[in-house]
């Protein structure tokens, strides 16, 4: 079932929604960050909301993992928590992870809402239903299949944030973009930084994504595509998270997405000049970024990759708004990448 998603100015909208669900209560999951600057927000948009019971976790994707899981069960159970509880994850794209894991997994399941405060999470990851957490550093190796109940996108939120985290999620509107078709892709390679904050962006770029996964809720087929930039991606990611200067997961992502792009070139004769525009849109909006990743630091993570059986497999751009999906790619070409 797909998510209803609920925009800024809808906000009586979505509390109708609450009370249509008959929640025996409401708790409010935020990290550190997020209760501080965004809570707040929250509290003024939905003051009859004001007196939930609340959860805070770490903030991080290093705190994306089961010990954080059990506190997050542990204070459901203070709590009281049951079937008919709601939960609403405000936070980023962890937070929607976690919060989504946990919360399909207690007692078998409990609904929850997202509440995405960043751009990465409003365009990815609240929406879908792929809820999971890293383990042993391996990124989403523990997850299910739980779409939330609804998700509510606004912009407002975008102001609690620094630049840094700001702009993470430019990579997943780059990639959906290369997903679309020509005319998108244009338009995104002109953007300027503000364009991409735009609500009608926002609903643009969600729109691709949810064409993906209509029909394909658990992934296994057209909606791989959206692995696009994501094997190289999370590999990076994973092995950035082990050292003094982690990358966020769009910086990774987009990394990921040129090295990608790089491939499709020699597995389908994609146009040089698109990793070239992808290079260009790095140094643009991550001018901080360097191509500075060892094949031997990142190849434990990528050969543990969940889309791999029989090979390395990797979805791959054969032309603007054509993607393949499952494609088996040579170790030595990987690694040339990184030579």
């Amino acid at each position: 079932m797909l998510s209803p998603i609920f925009y800024a100015g809808e906000e009586e909208n979505l509390l109708a929604f609450l009370s249509d669900q008959k929640a025996t209560q409401i708790i409010l999951l935020a990290d550190a960050n997020t209760n501080g600057f965004c809570i707040p927000l929250f509290r003024s948009l939905f003051p009859s909301l004001s007196n939930c019971s609340r959860i805070i976790i770490p903030q991080g994707e290093v705190n994306k993992n089961i010990d954080v899981c059990n506190f997050i069960w542990q204070e459901l159970n203070v709590l009281q928590a049951d079937t008919k509880t709601i939960v609403l994850n405000i936070g980023g794209g962890m937070l929607s992870d976690i919060g989504g894991f946990a919360c399909s997994v207690y007692k078998r399941g409990i609904e929850f809402i997202n509440i995405p405060t960043t751009l990465l999470a409003m365009v990815d990851a609240a929406y879908g239903g792929k809820t999971g957490i890293d383990f042993q550093g391996y990124k989403n190796h523990i997850g299910t299949f739980h779409a939330a109940k609804a998700i509510y996108c606004q912009p407002q939120y975008f102001d609690t944030l620094n630049e840094r985290i700001l702009w993470s999620g430019i990579a997943e509107m780059t990639k959906h973009a290369l997903l679309s078709n020509e005319k998108d892709w244009q338009n995104l390679i002109h953007f300027q930084r503000n364009d991409f904050l735009s609500i009608e962006q926002i609903k643009k770029s969600l729109a691709i994504k949810m064409k993906f996964v209509e029909g394909d809720e658990h992934d296994q087929s057209k909606r791989q595509c959206l692995n696009l930039g994501h094997s190289l991606g999370h590999a990076i990611e994973s092995y950035s998270l082990q050292t003094a200067s982690p990358l966020l997961h769009g910086e990774a992502i987009i990394l990921g997405l040129y090295y990608e792009l790089k491939l499709s070139e020699q597995y389908f004769d994609l146009p040089a000049n698109i990793s070239a525009l992808t290079k260009s849109l790095k140094e643009k909006f991550f001018a901080q970024l360097q191509f500075n990743f060892n094949y031997s630091d990142i190849a434990p993570f990528l050969l543990q990759d969940k889309k791999n059986h029989e090979g390395i497999r990797m979805s791959l751009l054969k032309h603007i708004g054509h993607c393949e999906h499952g494609i088996i790619v040579q170790e030595n070409h990987i690694q040339a990448l990184f030579s």
